[in-house]
């Protein structure tokens, strides 16, 4: 069972955010999708359902801090403020440059195709942060491609973090993400039983056709779970010392990267 939390995922739906004014201006940002880059003001106004006065200033302010931006008279695109925030977050993130040096002795460890990854949740979605390719050959993109939205409820980068939240808070997401009760939920945590018990997430064709995951948690006993590290690799339908090999060498990279990071993290 796969449930998807992203307010865009079908590239028209409204924008599910808070009611305040800066909750509004920001929701503007999920308008624009692969499938739908470019946005009017009037086009955005129909599924908002807001004046075209409200919605103008919105993009006003957007286009002002440079997350959006005009290349054709009122057509917009995003800005390249967005580039200048995500150097920042690569070069601020603990995680990310806790987990960068370990990343390349992982990749040396696999002879690929494949990637390794950080995932961590962000709204109702999961979603990797930072990867790094294995091998020489290239991998192609799936449902964990890094900045793209993937189901919460969902394979193994998902389940390694939802697996460690505490049960109370686990069910508000699946219910947030349009899980019901009843045997759906009671899926849900017999899977998150076995990925805690195991201390590890193992996934194939789940949700790509032909890929394993092997998935981890990032955990520190004071800091809670950060996310997620994973390895995705083509299936070669004998897996087993892959899978074992690759859990061994993500768990002491994880314990090694949280100790690095999560200790050191500000404040």
């Amino acid at each position: 069972m796969t449930l998807s939390g992203s307010p865009m995922a079908d590239g028209g739906a409204k924008p599910a955010r808070g009611d305040t004014s800066s909750d509004r201006t920001l929701s503007v940002m999920d308008l624009f999708t692969p499938e739908r880059p470019e946005w009017t003001v009037e086009q955005a106004c129909a599924v908002m359902g807001q004046s075209e006065s409200t919605v103008y200033r919105y993009f006003r302010s957007l286009s002002a801090a440079g997350l959006i931006f005009s290349i054709r008279p009122g057509r917009y695109l995003l800005g390249p403020g967005i580039v200048h925030y995500e150097r920042q977050l690569r070069t601020s993130d603990p995680l990310i440059r806790a987990v960068s040096p370990h990343m390349l002795r992982l990749a040396a460890e696999f002879e690929g195709p494949g990637v390794v990854f950080i995932s961590r949740v962000h709204r109702d979605s999961v979603m990797s942060m930072h990867e790094h390719p294995l091998g020489t050959e290239p991998f192609p993109e799936g449902t964990y491609a890094r900045g793209r939205l993937a189901p919460l409820f969902g394979g193994a980068p998902a389940y390694a973090i939802l697996s460690f939240l505490e049960v109370r808070a686990a069910r508000a997401l699946f219910q947030r993400a349009g899980g019901g009760d009843g045997e759906e939920w009671l899926e849900v945590k017999r899977r998150m039983r076995a990925v805690r018990s195991a201390g590890y997430a193992v996934g194939l064709d789940d949700p790509d056709p032909g890929v394993l995951h092997v998935s981890v948690p990032l955990r520190h006993p004071d800091f809670g779970t950060a996310g997620s590290l994973s390895l995705a690799l083509a299936s070669t339908g004998d897996d087993a010392q892959v899978v074992q090999r690759a859990i061994d060498l993500l768990l002491v990279t994880a314990d090694e990267t949280s100790r690095e990071a999560l200790t050191s993290a500000p404040g």
